[in-house]
Order: structure tokens, then sequence, then C-alpha cells
């Protein structure tokens, strides 16, 4: 059931090869889509910091979504894989501050998938109407949760949790399994104590 006139706020960041390209030819081609997407052009996915989307929703947006080229794809060869490390570092804190994870998602659309961006910007969007504004899938008010997140963006930025983050990556780079759900366990498996220590 979606949240009453609801019209959520989403922040994209797009990498600029891909899926940023992939928006371009959506737009030349005339494809509908919602128009609650807010983009951020970035080089690559791969810089994107973690404490970004953790940010962004502190700010007002209700998603977050980052695009990125198809893995094996990446123009810097290997971007987009640790931007899914990133990612699933950003599932496991949101996860403990008590924020819908679905309210963050990653996905892959090459320059010429324009239907296919229109797709994936079409479903996340609904799935955030379904969610409603931050704080009301959640059961918390939107105040507290923006504190959490502002802690919790600052935190990320620690040397700390930079280092914890880093092991992970070398774990999960050494198991060369970049499903999902296998990044999102190691790195709650490496961070989930400092974080829960500090937060």
């Amino acid at each position: 059931m979606k949240s009453e006139g609801f019209e959520p706020n989403i922040l994209g960041f797009l990498c600029n090869w891909c899926c940023y390209t992939a928006a371009d030819s959506a737009g030349v081609a005339r494809f509908q889509y919602p128009p609650n997407l807010r983009v951020i052009r970035i080089m690559c996915t791969g810089r994107l910091d973690p404490s970004f989307p953790l940010e962004a929703l502190a700010s007002g947006a209700d998603g977050v979504f980052v695009g990125g080229c198809h893995l094996g794809e990446c123009h810097y060869q290997t971007g987009n894989y640790h931007a899914l490390i990133s990612a699933g570092f950003v599932h496991v804190m949101l996860e403990y501050i008590g924020v819908n994870k679905n309210r963050f998602l990653i996905e892959w659309a090459s320059a010429a998938e324009g239907s296919r961006f229109v797709k994936i910007i079409t479903d996340f969007t609904n799935q955030i109407k379904k969610l409603g504004p931050l704080g009301k899938d959640e059961g918390v008010s939107k105040e507290v949760l923006r504190q959490r997140l502002l802690k919790a963006t600052n935190m990320t930025r620690t040397l700390k949790l930079r280092t914890a983050i880093l092991k992970a990556s070398k774990n999960i780079i050494e198991k060369d399994n970049y499903e999902k759900e296998i990044i999102y366990n190691i790195i709650k498996d490496k961070c989930y104590k400092l974080i829960s220590n500090n937060l």
C-alpha cells in the first residue's frame, strides 16, 4: 500500500560512462519514468564514499540509488566491485540504526540500456513510495532517524571504521565472490562489533 499522495525524494549517484549515459539515452528516446530522481554524476561508482548515501538520507532523501557499469565492464576496470563493497557496508549500517535497507539500491545499466535504466528507476521509486517517507516504515520519527544517520555518517569517516572496511574488502577480494549477500555478511562480521561499540 503506497502512502497517499507521497512523492519521494530520491538521490542518484550515476557513473559518467554507463548509467548516466543510459539516463541520457532514455531522455533522447523520450522514455517516461518518475521525476523523483535527482542526479549527481560521478566518474565511477568506485569513487562513492560509503558516507554519502547515509548523509543523503540524513539530509532529506527518502531513498538513494547508485548506478554504474555492469560488473566486468567498468571504465576503470574494478571500480564497480569496490562500489559493491561500499554498498554492502551502507546496508549493514542502515540495518544497525534501524533504517529499512530497501531505501538504498545499487544496480547496473550500460550506456545502451536506456530502457533498463527506466525500469530500475520506476521500480525503485514505487518501492520507496510503498515504504513512505523516511521513518514511516521504520516506525521511528524522522528526526530521530536523522540524528542516527548523522552519527553514522560521522563514524563512517573515522580511521577505525575505514580500517575495518579495508580489512573486509581484502577478505572479499581474496574470496573473489561478489554476490551481494556474501559481501554483506563479510562486512557485518568485520564491522558490526565496532559499529555497536561506537554508535
